[in-house]
């Protein structure tokens, strides 16, 4: 599965590298961002509350959101660091869709 360490190496590596158009305090933050991101799609995928439900679903819409006028949006952010949106999103979706297949079929998550 896509776990802490393997989210940690994709950032660490696309925040000390050179691709991408964001640099310095900039490239530090959209790598938090992204991390952050990352890890509450995974973390909160299992999660029971209300609360944590409504911030895997949150996570959940912006590594899927294919927007790119926000600055923020996830498109941006990888655009920003070098990496591809794209490869990323389907490496999450691959790496979790066990997981969430099983959720969808044991609850409604949305």
């Amino acid at each position: 599965g896509f776990n802490r360490s393997l989210t940690v190496a994709v950032v660490e590596e696309a925040v000390d590298g050179r691709a991408g158009y964001a640099d310095g305090p900039e490239r530090q933050l959209l790598g938090a961002l992204l991390f952050d991101g990352i890890q509450s799609y995974v973390n909160y995928m299992l999660a029971k509350s209300e609360e944590e439900r409504s911030r895997f679903r949150e996570a959940y819409r912006w590594v899927q959101s294919k927007e790119s006028d926000y600055t923020f949006s996830f498109v941006r952010v990888c655009e920003a660091l070098g990496i591809c949106s794209e490869y990323l999103r389907l490496g999450i979706i691959n790496a979790t869709k066990p997981k969430l297949k099983l959720i969808a079929q044991s609850r409604r998550i949305w």
